[in-house]
């Protein structure tokens, strides 16, 4: 009897021990299949590269914000626009009128160094409103942005 007692303590035993094993088993694939998740994940974001281009956007982010308000500070285009109209306006009218009374007079206008500037300058006026007139949808744009800022 005693043998039975023994094989039986022998079997209980391997059986625990089986019993252990398998557990421990499919504990290490359970643990082996989260290191294979977790290193597929952690390859999904270079955490280096995120941080790299964070610091970079927040730098062309804070540069974009100084043009801004230097764009603001320098350039108030609508007021110079509406400004600058009624000066060339006042310039073209002080500048016919100066003609037409050379003219009664019989006198060039073009002998007045003055005249001539005063042209040249109406001119040159007429360019730049031009030029304005051919950009304004640039000139807003650039003031939306900067005012967005």
């Amino acid at each position: 009897m005693r043998d039975n007692k023994v094989f039986a303590i022998l079997k209980k035993t391997s059986l625990m021990k089986l019993k252990n094993s398998k557990v421990e088993l499919a504990a290490i694939d359970d643990l082996d299949a989260a290191i294979n998740s977790a290193e597929s994940y952690s390859d999904v974001v270079f955490i280096d590269d995120a941080l790299r281009d964070s610091d970079e956007l927040i730098e062309v982010y804070e540069e974009f914000k100084r043009l801004a308000e230097n764009y603001i500070a320098n350039y108030d285009l609508d007021n110079w626009y509406s400004e600058f109209d009624n000066k060339k306006t006042d310039l073209e009218d002080k500048l016919n009128q100066y003609e037409t009374l050379t003219d009664e007079l019989g006198i060039d206008a073009n002998n007045s160094d003055t005249f001539r500037y005063g042209d040249e300058l109406l001119s040159y006026m007429n360019d730049e409103f031009l030029t304005y007139d051919q950009n304004s949808d640039r000139f807003n744009y650039a003031s939306r942005l900067a005012n967005e800022s």
